[in-house]
C-alpha cells in the first residue's frame, strides 16, 4: 500500500505543477501586454509633447489599441500651423517604439524599429484625425 500513495502523490504534485507553470506563463504574457501599453503612452505623449512645442499646436491622444502585437495610437490635432501628418505619425511612432524597446530590452535604441518579444513583434500606428473650429 505504501507503494501506491507514492505514485498517487507523484501524479498529484505532477499535475499541480503543470497547472502552476501554465498559470505563470499565462500572467507573464499579460503583464508584458500592459508593459508595453504603458511604454507606448510614455513615447507618444514624449513625442506629442516635442511637437507641440515646436509647431505651437494642440497634439491630444484620443485612444491606445493593442491587438496581436499591433499597438494602434489615436490622436487629434488642433490650432496652431500644423506640421503634416507624416511628420506627425513618424514621430509618433519612433518616440513609441523607442520606449517600448527600453521598456522590453532595458535600453533604448538609435533606430526605432518594430520590437520583438518571447510572445509578439510589437509595432505601432498612429491614426490622426484633425479638428477645425
Amino acid at each position: 500500500m505504501k507503494g501506491q500513495a507514492s505514485a498517487e502523490m507523484l501524479i498529484l504534485v505532477g499535475a499541480l505543477l503543470v497547472a502552476v507553470a501554465s498559470l505563470l506563463y499565462i500572467g507573464a504574457g499579460s503583464n508584458e501586454g500592459a508593459v508595453v501599453m504603458s511604454a507606448a503612452r510614455v513615447g507618444a505623449d514624449n513625442a506629442i509633447t516635442t511637437l507641440a512645442t515646436e509647431y505651437r499646436c494642440a497634439i491630444d491622444i484620443e485612444g491606445l489599441g493593442l491587438d496581436a502585437g499591433k499597438i494602434t495610437i489615436s490622436i487629434n490635432v488642433m490650432g496652431g500651423p500644423p506640421p503634416d501628418n507624416q511628420t506627425i505619425s513618424e514621430s509618433i511612432r519612433t518616440g513609441a517604439l523607442k520606449f517600448i524597446h527600453q521598456a522590453i530590452n532595458g535600453s533604448f535604441p538609435e533606430n526605432a524599429q518594430p520590437v520583438k518579444s518571447g510572445y509578439y513583434t510589437y509595432d505601432v500606428v498612429v491614426k490622426i484625425r484633425r479638428v477645425t473650429k
